[in-house]
């Protein structure tokens, strides 16, 4: 996990904000679901259904079998260099734990409780 407290107030997002989040932890969870069951590989079939770019970048770096740290230093360098700021920002950081949790072959509560202490004005009822 990122822990840079610059990088966390330019994430910073009220509870509205955080809202708009919540289908993107759900989509980790359920694609970490499906490579914990069935592999890495099997998120192949699903790349193709993934709307937001940058998990699209995490997942198919997944797929291509790219290496903890260099999987950590892409995905860094588009979160560091490409300025974003707010919601798009927590939602490239929340995507960055999920991707490395998945390689990482938790299961889809783990990525569910890593991802979700993001959105920390959320209560359990959006889970």
């Amino acid at each position: 996990m990122i822990r840079d407290l610059t990088l966390a107030s330019k994430a910073s997002c009220n509870k509205e904000e955080q809202e708009t989040l919540v289908p993107i932890v759900k989509q980790l969870t359920e694609l970490g679901n499906i490579a914990f069951k069935r592999g890495l590989l099997a998120l192949e079939g699903e790349l193709m259904k993934i709307q937001d770019p940058f998990l699209a970048l995490g997942i198919a770096l997944l797929i291509d079998g790219l290496d903890q740290d260099s999987l950590k230093n892409i995905l860094d360098s588009d979160i560091y260099y490409n300025e974003s700021t707010g919601v798009e920002l927590m939602k490239k950081l929340i995507i960055r734990e999920g991707v490395l949790r998945i390689q990482a072959g938790d299961t889809s509560r783990t990525i569910l409780i890593a991802t979700k202490i993001f959105l920390g004005k959320l209560d359990n009822s959006y889970w």
